[in-house]
């Protein structure tokens, strides 16, 4: 391989990410094609009180693009919430550069056209980027053909080519790891610039064991992007357990401060064999505490057990609705509230330290009847749980989205301006909080189930609630400084395991 500095360069953006997966992939696959690669982590996430992004900031990233001189710029645009951001960065890589800039990610992947907008200059790699991104690297330097690489999009004679998807490997080993550390990094966030990769002072390592998702919400844009793939593609892709051990042992080692690994699947693997062969090797080069995704149809109480014995600290999982309607005919989930019930005694009787459940509340096709059968399942549920509540984000190319709109909830032009809304309206939108109605009462009693000191309050006054909304209100508020200490609790407890 060439030195270094005689290597062209290609810069990657990841946006709102410091873990930023997937441009950590694209770093691996670029370095072993022979390219110097230098990725620039843009901000980090904040769902509280998110930012977007500062002419300063832009400057600094600017300023860093010219020193690399790089071939090609990749972008990383995974969701819309931070469009606004994504938008200024575009603007200003054009006003400063003259330089092709590849986009990617599950947002560009659903809507390919909307970075086309200089010919030869811009281009979208849909799904998988490892293969199609150096193959365009490739002709970029050389000054060749890159209009037959598969999965690419481009504009020629001002018109849109959207080449099939291909290139997407069933063994995803054969991509190899993400980067870790990646040496030539750096930060940029609050108008300064770090040197380093960030990942490197963190407390807990990302780690994803697969690719894709088996099931087909409707809030969710897994099931569109598997409706990309081409025939012959699995919906979901499962790495080696060597491939994740080997991930994972380079993270301990350079990651000094870790103490925690978090599985980031859509559902963790349950293959046979795969599991058994997981908690040897977990234990042998790893033990750490880790948690990990499930679903009410994929919990089994002999893996979690397994798991468990090997560091499994936390099961999260998606139940979204005590509606069986809600779940099924808006959600497009088809467990019942018996599977749900049963899912949490299982991950009880597990013995694992946490559980986390997840729920979707009080959006347009919420009901205050749909809302108290959220109470009356989540009371039924197996404890101790912690409650994770928030509401329902609009994603564009998501099935609820038309769903909305046909069912009368929402116009087009209003679900535009909610989907593409500015990054603080939309996590607004997802933290939102009604005042002084039936609804918010409710909720604050969903709420007020996962702690034994409220719960029984609660319960007592279930039957005529009305008569007791400020009382409700006032231990709500109660239950949230208690959700604050529990949170410091349970971080204590994981640091103070994986130092034992």
């Amino acid at each position: 391989m060439p030195a270094e500095n005689s290597r062209p360069t290609v810069v990657l953006v990841a946006f709102y990410n410091t873990k930023a997966l997937g441009v950590r992939y694209l770093e691996t696959a670029l370095e072993k094609a022979g390219y110097n690669v230098q990725i620039i982590f843009y901000k980090t996430f904040n769902s509280v009180h998110p930012s977007k992004t500062t002419e300063t900031e832009l400057k600094l990233l600017t300023d860093r693009i010219r020193r690399a001189d790089p071939a090609l710029i990749g972008l990383s645009v995974m969701s819309s919430m931070y469009l606004d951001t994504v938008e200024l960065v575009i603007g200003a890589i054009n006003r400063n550069f003259d330089l092709p800039v590849a986009y990617g990610g599950a947002f560009a992947t659903m809507f390919p056209q909307r970075f086309l907008r200089r010919a030869g200059k811009d281009f979208v790699i849909r799904t998988d980027g490892e293969h199609p991104l150096c193959a365009l690297a490739d002709a970029i330097v050389s000054g060749g053909d890159y209009r037959s690489i598969p999965s690419l999009c481009y504009l020629e004679q001002g018109e849109p080519v959207i080449n099939p998807i291909g290139g997407m490997e069933n063994n995803i080993d054969n991509y190899g790891l993400p980067t870790i550390n990646s040496k030539q990094s750096c930060f940029i966030e609050h108008d300064k610039l770090v040197e380093g990769d960030p990942q490197l002072g963190t407390l807990s390592y990302e780690v994803i064991a697969s690719r894709g998702c088996p099931f087909t919400c409707s809030y969710c844009c897994c099931v569109n992007l598997a409706r990309l793939y081409p025939q012959g593609v699995k919906h979901v892709r499962t790495r080696s357990v060597k491939s994740i051990i080997d991930e994972l042992i380079i993270a301990k080692k350079v990651c000094k401060k870790l103490v925690f690994v978090h599985f980031y699947d859509e559902i963790f693997p349950n293959l046979p064999g795969w599991v058994d062969e997981f908690v040897v090797e977990y234990k042998k080069h790893i033990d750490l505490p880790f948690t990990i995704w499930s679903h009410p149809k994929m919990v089994d109480e002999e893996v979690l057990r397994k798991l468990k014995k090997v560091g499994l600290t936390e099961v999260i999982m998606g139940i979204q609705s005590g509606s069986p309607h809600i779940r099924k005919d808006v959600f497009h989930r088809y467990e019942s509230n018996e599977d749900i019930i049963e899912a949490t005694r299982i991950i009880h009787d597990s013995g694992v330290f946490w559980a986390s459940y997840d729920f979707m509340l009080r959006h347009p096709f919420e009901t205050l009847e749909t809302l108290q059968e959220t109470y009356w399942l989540v009371k039924k549920m197996h404890g101790p749980f912690e409650l994770q509540l928030h509401g329902l984000n609009f994603l564009p190319g998501t099935d609820i989205v038309p769903m909305a709109i046909e069912q009368g909830y929402l116009t087009a032009q209003e679900m535009d301006q909610i989907m593409y809304a500015p990054m603080e309206e939309q996590f607004g939108a997802y933290w939102y909080r009604e005042n002084s109605t039936d609804s918010q009462m409710w909720y604050e009693m969903i709420y007020l189930l996962q702690f034994k000191s409220t719960r029984k309050k609660v319960e007592q006054w279930e039957k005529d609630p009305a008569a007791h909304r400020q009382e409700i209100s006032k231990l709500y508020e109660k239950a949230q400084k208690l959700a604050k200490a529990r949170y410091y609790y349970k971080k204590a407890r994981v640091v103070l395991k994986s130092k034992l």
